[in-house]
C-alpha cells in the first residue's frame, strides 16, 4: 500500500462513525479513566506590535544616530566631551544601527489527567521548551562622529609629557619663577587650573578603568579637532610664553569609524560598561509546571443520535516557577519561564445542533509576585549598563482571555474549528526588594512602561476527539486529537509578538475502575 493511500485510509477512519462522537475535546475526564497528554507549540516571530503599530522585532534595537538614545551611560561621556571642547551641543554618533530579529519557541507539554468522580478530574502538566532568538545588526558609518576607544596603553606618553608639564609648571610657580611679572603669574595660574581641568577630564574619557568611554570622538571630527586645537595651544602657552618644554604629542583618538562586529564586541565586553553578549540565545529547560482541577458542571453533548447539546466544565491551575528566566546578559533573550507563580481559573461552554456548534472559553490568570534580578531600565533600552543591575520585587499584571470557537461537523468525530481570541495583560509593576538595592536615581517602575497590552488572535484547525468505549455504546480507542494554526492580526499598547504559531495535540484515554 502506498503511503498516500495509507494516510487517506487514516483520515477515514478517524472520520467514520461511531456510536457516540464528540469532535470537540472534554475538559474533564470521565470517573476511573486516566487521560495521558501530549501536546505541542511551534511559533515564530520577527516583527512585533507596539502601540496599535506593526515593526520589526529589531526596530528596538535600531537608531539613525546611535549614541546616548540606545546607550545612556555615554551621557557623562558626552558631557566631559562638551566641556573640554566647548561643542555644547555635541552628541556621540556611532552610525545608522539596523537590526534584523527572529524568535522561535517550541514548547512539548506533557501530561496526565485523572477522573476522580464523574464530574470532577485533577491534572498535572509540564512543559519542555525550546526558545531561540538570532539577530543580525549592521551599522552604516555615515555620519558617524565617534569610533572605539584606542585603549589606555594608547595614551600613556600623552599623559605622561602632560604630567610632567603640568609638575613642571606648578614646582616654577611655587619658586616664584613668574613673581616678577604680574602678567606672566597670572597666565602660569590660569594654565595650571585649566590644564589641570583638561587633563583630568581627558584621562576620565580616554583611560581611567573606571570611567573611560569605550567610544570617542574620531580624529577627523568636530570634537576631536576642536581637542586638538585646544591641547595644541596649551602646549604653545607652556612652551612659547611659560617655558615648561617637553609636552608635545596629542592623545591618540579613533581614524575609523565602528563597524557593526566591532561594537557587539564592544558591548559584550565582560569588563565594559554592558557586558551584553550580542550572540544567538539559545535555551533548552523545561516551562513552568502546572497543576490543577476541573469540575465538569453539565453534559448533555451527543447523547444517544442527537448531535450537539450543552456541555460546560470550570477548572483552576496553579502554575509553578520552575523555568527558567530570560538572562540579563543576552540580547534579547527568552526564557522558558516567568519566574513567578500563577493562579489561574476558567470557564468552557460548548453548545451546538447538528453539524454547527460554538465553543466559547474564558480565562483570569493573577500573577502572583516575586524577587528577580533584572536591570533597571525602560523597555526601549536594549543594552542596559551593568550597574543598574539590582534585585527587585516584580508584580506581573493580570491576564484575561476571551475566546469563540464554531466548528463544523465532516463527521461525527471530526470537525473544522475557527477561532478568534482577545487577550489583555494588565500593567506589570516592579519596586527594589529593599532600599539598599535601590539605585540612586532610577526608579524601578520604568521596567513596566509599556506593558499594558491586548491583543487579537485568530485560528483554523481540525480537532477530533472519540469518546470510543468510555462512552455508553461506544467502541474504539478513546482517543482526542487536534491541529490548529493561529496567529495575531492586532494589538494595542506595549509590546506584543506579531506570532505565527502551530498547535497539535494528542491524548489517550484508558480506564482504570
Amino acid at each position: 500500500m502506498g503511503h498516500g493511500t495509507w494516510c487517506v485510509g487514516v483520515v477515514v477512519c478517524l472520520a467514520l462513525p461511531t456510536a457516540a462522537g464528540a469532535q470537540l475535546a472534554p475538559v474533564g475526564v470521565p470517573s476511573g479513566a486516566v487521560r495521558l497528554e501530549a501536546d505541542g507549540s511551534f511559533e515564530t516571530w520577527d516583527a512585533q506590535w507596539f502601540d496599535g503599530e506593526k515593526e520589526p522585532l529589531g526596530a528596538d534595537v535600531a537608531s539613525p544616530a546611535l549614541g546616548t538614545d540606545l546607550l545612556p551611560f555615554l551621557a557623562s561621556s558626552e558631557s566631559v566631551i562638551q566641556q573640554i571642547t566647548g561643542l555644547t551641543g555635541f552628541r556621540l554618533n556611532l552610525g545608522a544601527l539596523t537590526t534584523d530579529a527572529e524568535v522561535e519557541r517550541g514548547i512539548g507539554m506533557f501530561g496526565i489527567s485523572l477522573g476522580i468522580t464523574r464530574t470532577i478530574t485533577i491534572f498535572g502538566r509540564m512543559p519542555l521548551v525550546q526558545t531561540r532568538v538570532q539577530h543580525h545588526s549592521t551599522l552604516d558609518p555615515a555620519g558617524a562622529n565617534a569610533g572605539a576607544n584606542p585603549g589606555a596603553a594608547q595614551q600613556q606618553e600623552f599623559f605622561s609629557q602632560f604630567d610632567a608639564a603640568l609638575t613642571d609648571l606648578n614646582a616654577r610657580l611655587s619658586a616664584g619663577d613668574y613673581a616678577g611679572d604680574p602678567t606672566l603669574q597670572a597666565l602660569a595660574q590660569s594654565t595650571l587650573a585649566s590644564g589641570t581641568a583638561l587633563r583630568d577630564g581627558l584621562f576620565s574619557l580616554l583611560s581611567d578603568p573606571e570611567t573611560a568611554s569605550p567610544f570617542v570622538p574620531l580624529a577627523g571630527s568636530d570634537a576631536g579637532v576642536a581637542l586638538d586645537t585646544r591641547i595644541a595651544a596649551l602646549q604653545t602657552t607652556l612652551g612659547t610664553d611659560l617655558g615648561v618644554a617637553g609636552f608635545t604629542v596629542a592623545p591618540t583618538l579613533p581614524t575609523d569609524a565602528l563597524t557593526a562586529a566591532e561594537f557587539e564586541t564592544s558591548i559584550a565586553d565582560p569588563s565594559g560598561p554592558v557586558g551584553m553578549s550580542t550572540d544567538e540565545s539559545l535555551i533548552r529547560f523545561r516551562g513552568d509546571a502546572e497543576a490543577g482541577l476541573a469540575l465538569t458542571l453539565v453534559d448533555r453533548w451527543d447523547k444517544g443520535e442527537k448531535r450537539g447539546g450543552l456541555r460546560a466544565a470550570v477548572d483552576g491551575l496553579v502554575r509553578f516557577p520552575t523555568g527558567r528566566r530570560g538572562r540579563t546578559d543576552r540580547l534579547l533573550a527568552l526564557g522558558t519561564g516567568d519566574g513567578q507563580t500563577d493562579i489561574e481559573a476558567g470557564a468552557t461552554v460548548d453548545l451546538g445542533g447538528g453539524r454547527w456548534g460554538l465553543r466559547l472559553e474564558g480565562r483570569y490568570n493573577r500573577q502572583l509576585a516575586a524577587d528577580i534580578v533584572d536591570r533597571v531600565a525602560p523597555p526601549g533600552q536594549p543594552y542596559p549598563s551593568q550597574d543598574l543591575l539590582a534585585v527587585l520585587r516584580f508584580d506581573p499584571g493580570d491576564e484575561t482571555t476571551f475566546a469563540a470557537r464554531p466548528f463544523f461537523r465532516l463527521a461525527p468525530t471530526l470537525a473544522i474549528i475557527a477561532s478568534a481570541e482577545r487577550w489583555h495583560h494588565g500593567s506589570d509593576s516592579y519596586e527594589y526588594g529593599s532600599e539598599a538595592e535601590a539605585i540612586l536615581g532610577v526608579d524601578a517602575a520604568v521596567l513596566g512602561e509599556e506593558s499594558d497590552a491586548s491583543a487579537t488572535v485568530v485560528g483554523i484547525g481540525l480537532t477530533y476527539s472519540n469518546p470510543g468505549r468510555l462512552h455508553a455504546g461506544g467502541r474504539g480507542m478513546p482517543v482526542d486529537a487536534g491541529w490548529s494554526y493561529e496567529r495575531v492580526v492586532g494589538a494595542s499598547g506595549g509590546r506584543v509578538p506579531n506570532a505565527h504559531r502551530i498547535r497539535a495535540r494528542f491524548r489517550l484515554y484508558f480506564g482504570l475502575w
